[in-house]
């Protein structure tokens, strides 16, 4: 990617973060972004399609670099499979608190808990029991409800407890959902 094209994406993508730390993500416009963001409404557009566009970047970039850290084993101990991914996600989150709190306890703390939730239940889909006689988008709703009800604990008690403690967590709650 040219390197102005990559200064212009981190620009409007750091402009959405910030905004979203004070204002709820609903009442974000595009123009805010670009404001903050100081680009053209033209180059936003040659770059994404909405903002909606703008925070799944985000999203994406959080949860896949978490993925490729645990495909690359970057030094964490983990267990190779969904517990100890979700755990590896959990320890990402903590040592990243500064930056997670502006999503996990801003203003459009929401909208990101359940996007993140649906993100994880993506990724977990090819993880789900063959054999549950529910519903896979029940099973989907449940696991994403799951994650960031979790993730809303979490942050709302400061982090106190271990993200393998929080993991277990989540394994329990989704249940006989996951593998």
């Amino acid at each position: 990617m040219d390197r102005r094209v990559e200064k212009t994406r981190t620009a409007i993508i750091e402009a959405l973060t910030k905004l979203m730390s004070k204002k709820e993500y609903q009442s974000i416009t595009v123009a805010d972004i670009i404001k903050k963001a100081n680009v053209g409404r033209s180059t936003f557009y040659e770059n994404f399609l909405n903002k909606d566009e703008v925070f799944d970047e985000i999203l994406d970039t959080l949860i896949y670099h978490v993925f490729d850290e645990i495909e690359h084993n970057d030094g964490h101990a983990f267990q190779n499979n969904l517990k100890g991914e979700i755990t590896h996600m959990y320890i990402h989150i903590r040592e990243n608190e500064g930056k997670a709190k502006t999503f996990l306890l801003g203003k459009s703390a929401d909208i990101f808990y359940k996007r993140m939730g649906e993100k994880v239940a993506r990724i977990c889909d090819e993880k789900l029991k063959a054999s549950s006689s529910l519903p896979p988008e029940l099973t989907h709703s449940h696991i994403a409800s799951t994650f960031s009800d979790i993730l809303k604990y979490w942050s709302g008690n400061k982090f106190s407890d271990s993200p393998e403690q929080v993991a277990e967590y989540f394994m329990y709650l989704a249940g006989e959902s996951v593998v």
